[in-house]
């Protein structure tokens, strides 16, 4: 059995591992993440306010003029034609170029908002895990130490069969030397009377020899 310097040296262990399990827990409870208080938003919608008007304005239509204005008109149109070719040209382009730019907003913000849904997911189910992991860490030491008691009560119930035995084997080894003590007993009892009968043997036979003799 162990000596007191070695249940001692045990429990200063024990204690030991208790406190380094407790800090270790506590370590563990602080690390838990937080949903930051100031998680980011999807961008607002793109701004569509002028882009039905620029799809609308974009065409520059010339009346067309009536009378006598009619060949003063023409002329000076087809001397300016080429400035309304360009600028025409140039919305078209800015247009086009607004129309195209819309619908990237559109997706991007999509891409943004689904991105950011993900990972306000990710991180919810991240911390839903730590506070298990911490509530498992908690559940350990309560466990180890049923499973400590069951060990013990086995240990106890084994220890008390093993004295039972013990006992029993005990008694019997008492029965048993007590049975051989009384064959010894006896055994020797029948040794001296068997040595008193040879003696008065003896005896008888002398006497008879003596008898003849004479």
């Amino acid at each position: 059995m162990p000596g007191p310097d070695d249940l001692a040296a045990l429990k200063a262990e024990r204690e030991a591992a208790d406190r380094e399990y407790n800090d270790a827990l506590t370590r563990l409870d602080r690390a838990v993440q937080q949903l930051p208080a100031n998680f980011p938003h999807p961008p607002p919608v793109p701004d569509e306010y002028q882009v039905t008007p620029l799809n609308t304005l974009w065409k520059i239509d010339a009346p067309r003029p009536r009378g006598f204005r009619r060949g003063f008109v023409a002329a000076v149109r087809r001397a300016v034609a080429p400035l309304f070719e360009q600028q025409q040209a140039f919305n078209s382009a800015v247009v086009d170029h607004v129309n195209r730019n819309v619908q990237v907003a559109r997706q991007t913000r999509e891409a943004m908002a689904t991105t950011l849904d993900v990972l306000r997911g990710t991180i919810e189910d991240l911390i839903r895990f730590q506070s298990l992991l911490v509530l498992f860490a908690q559940q350990i030491t309560p466990y180890v130490d049923t499973r400590d008691r069951d060990v013990a009560g086995l240990l106890r119930g084994l220890s008390g069969a093993i004295n039972s035995v013990a006992d029993e084997l005990m008694k019997r080894s008492d029965a048993m030397l007590t049975r051989d003590r009384r064959h010894e007993m006896g055994l020797n009892d029948l040794q001296a009377r068997l040595a008193a009968l040879q003696k008065q043997l003896l005896a008888v036979q002398r006497g008879i020899e003596e008898s003849d003799r004479t």
